[in-house]
């Protein structure tokens, strides 16, 4: 009985060593998500409703959305998402998404809320 267990945690230690799961774990890393799968998952709560004084998105918002870009500039509108801000946490409550992730996401609002 020994024996058969130390057979089986060996077939597993190799199993976890295998380089056939190397590559698709690197391609699921490099690829960002999607800013509208992000929007859905982690935004929408608080601005589709304006919960918590987040700023609402969509069309009838546009004009809030246009200013922020033209008064605070799209950079800093990302860099205040990525560190949070007032009630926001950081990265909106993704603490896996990457800088990138984030920034799909803004963009995405800002679509939604056609700014220009």
């Amino acid at each position: 009985m020994l024996r058969s267990l130390g057979i089986l945690l060996s077939a597993l230690w190799l199993a976890a060593c295998s380089d056939d799961s190397a590559p698709a774990a690197a391609a699921d890393v490099s690829q960002a998500r999607d800013g509208a799968q992000l929007y859905r998952q982690y935004c929408v709560t608080c601005h589709g409703s304006g919960a918590l004084g987040a700023p609402k998105v969509g069309k009838e918002h546009r004009l809030y959305w246009s200013h922020e870009i033209e008064e605070e500039g799209f950079d800093t509108i990302v860099s205040e998402a990525i560190a949070g801000i007032n009630s926001m946490p950081p990265r909106g409550g993704c603490f896996d998404c990457s800088d990138e992730e984030v920034r799909n996401a803004v963009i995405y609002m800002l679509q939604l809320s056609g700014a220009k």
